[in-house]
């Protein structure tokens, strides 16, 4: 053998023992079996970054492990497959933490260090500043006279978005692009109110291109250096939003930010321009995932005619005609309604969660956890619960797991099928870390879906067919899938010659998104 390729083989071959070695001494016997070693620290990175949330089905599949170790450079995450861990794991809320995830976020939207330092104070209290404003805004985001107002600004911005393709006829669209730009127009007025910031088009497309690399951010060291782009459009979005901040523009907003900027002020004394960065992680939160599930509820609608029809049926009938002076037909339809009355288009927004959820579900250990009196979890690592592990295990939704059916969360519990598991249920999270935010974006996703069922037929372009989209670039960060090319379809207007009249009257009742919301309803 050459000795240039004999020492080159010596050194790879001494490397590999020695991080074999260094993977034995630092694996507790204690700790979850560790897996995925055939190059010790590094091997579990190609899955991750080539498979994405598929990596995590197929270690579930091959292994069988109910809780495993995956070790990386300086870092170990935990991977939980049984749903049996779960309860007990949400009840160690205090040292398996998200609250420290959302504090790191601090740095990355540019808050200042003082502000980071005090996000991440008493980290494992109640008291805490990212323990306690999930809590402190669930008044605004609870069934009533907040989330009413939100609801309302929403629902009459999607009625004039979905006005202007029915002025125009047949219409060719990218149910992506169209869907997003409804999306992100009636959240952020919903949401920001009348000096809504991302109403000017180069801050919204700031915002996102900052959110695409969100991730990349995070992960990697001298960002000003290596994504100055990334940066530029982070500090073009937080300009605006200051300026929103000092005009006061919080005083005339919905009851979401309101009640933020009293906490993050009034409890916590941050400067404005903290508050206003703080804002671009929130948008994060209203936007982030709520834009593409409203694609996907769209596409398991219009692709299926059994789906199509079910619900069309079901909203048809919460619909009241009648003639105005000039005796021109008035279609009238009250969308609070669709709460109670929908139980096909909820169900179907529910499997949509369940069959299209990514997220990963990310914790971090505070300190050590003996978990279950057996199972060691080491400070500082990460532990992840991933939707899609949950949403198609067997054991917790049965044979059809792999399955789209849209009527899961409505058929009435039979013999030999197994209902839904709300445990297993992890698209808006669990336990102590429960989205505030679910039922805002539930009506939202829902209300859009019911008038552009009502509304159009929507047919794709250039296929007999519906084609299901690719979505192998998708966002690591994305909690649901983003497609690599937009669906083009036509949007067909129904009934072209009525006019409809959109109201949302209100609700005090929470819908059963998730099993604290069934628990909540039946008190």
């Amino acid at each position: 053998m050459d000795p240039v390729a004999a020492l080159a083989f010596g050194g790879l071959a001494a490397t590999y023992l020695f991080l074999r070695f260094l993977l034995y001494l630092t694996q507790d016997a204690r700790e979850p079996p560790s897996i995925v070693n055939w190059m010790p620290f590094f091997s579990p990175l190609v899955g991750m970054i080539g498979e994405k949330s598929k990596f995590y089905l197929r270690l579930r599949d091959a292994y069988k492990l109910p809780i495993y170790t995956l070790r990386l450079p300086f870092a170990r995450i935990y991977v939980v497959n049984s749903t049996d861990l779960i309860p007990l794991l949400q009840k160690q809320w205090r040292t398996i933490s998200f609250a420290a995830i959302a504090a790191d976020a601090g740095s990355l939207v540019g808050m200042s260090k003082e502000a980071v330092k005090v996000m991440h104070d008493n980290i494992t209290s109640e008291h805490g500043f990212s323990v306690s404003w999930p809590r402190f805004i669930m008044p605004a985001m609870s069934p009533g006279k907040d989330l009413d107002t939100m609801n309302r600004t929403a629902i009459t911005v999607f009625a004039a978005e979905t006005e202007k393709p029915r002025a125009q006829g047949a219409v060719a669209v990218g149910l992506g692009e169209w869907s997003r730009q409804a999306m992100v127009t009636a959240t952020t007025e919903a949401v920001w109110g009348p000096q809504n910031p991302y109403r000017d088009a180069d801050v919204a497309e700031s915002w996102k291109t900052f959110e695409s690399g969100f991730l990349t951010l995070s992960m990697f060291p001298f960002a000003k250096l290596f994504f100055p782009k990334l940066i530029c459009a982070r500090e073009h979005a937080a300009a605006a939003m200051i300026e929103y901040m000092r005009r006061g523009g919080y005083k005339t907003a919905s009851g979401l930010v309101r009640k933020r900027f009293e906490h993050h002020h009034d409890q916590f004394g941050l400067g404005i321009d903290d508050i206003a960065r703080g804002e671009l992680g929130n948008t994060f939160a209203v936007l982030g995932n709520s834009t593409p599930c409203a694609l996907w509820v769209l596409f398991h609608i219009f692709s299926d005619n059994q789906v199509l029809q079910d619900v069309r049926r079901e909203l048809s009938a919460l619909v009241q005609e009648s003639l105005e002076d000039g005796g021109d037909a008035v279609c009238s339809i009250d969308l609070a309604s669709i709460r109670t009355s929908c139980p096909v288009l909820l169900s179907t927004f529910q499997e949509t969660l369940r069959y299209r959820a990514v997220n990963p579900g990310p914790r971090v250990l505070i300190e050590d956890v003996l978990l279950d009196g057996r199972i060691l979890l080491k400070k500082g690592s990460m532990l992840m619960i991933p939707a899609p592990v949950q949403h198609t295990s067997v054991l917790a939704w049965g044979n059809d797991a792999g399955e789209f059916d849209h009527m899961r969360f409505a058929r009435k519990p039979e013999p030999g099928r197994k209902g839904p598991n709300r445990v297993a249920f992890r698209a808006f999270g669990g336990g102590h870390i429960l989205c505030p935010g679910r039922h805002f974006a539930s009506t939202e996703i829902m209300a859009l879906s019911a008038l552009m069922v009502l509304q159009f037929d929507i047919v794709p372009v250039g296929a007999s067919k519906w084609v299901e989209p690719t979505w192998k670039n998708s966002p690591a960060q994305a909690g649901f899938p983003v497609p690599d090319e937009d669906i083009m379809v036509e949007l067909r207007p129904r009934l072209p010659s009525k006019r409809w009249q959109v109201i949302y009257s209100g609700s005090d009742e929470a819908i059963n998104i998730v099993s604290e919301d069934i628990a909540a309803n039946r008190k």
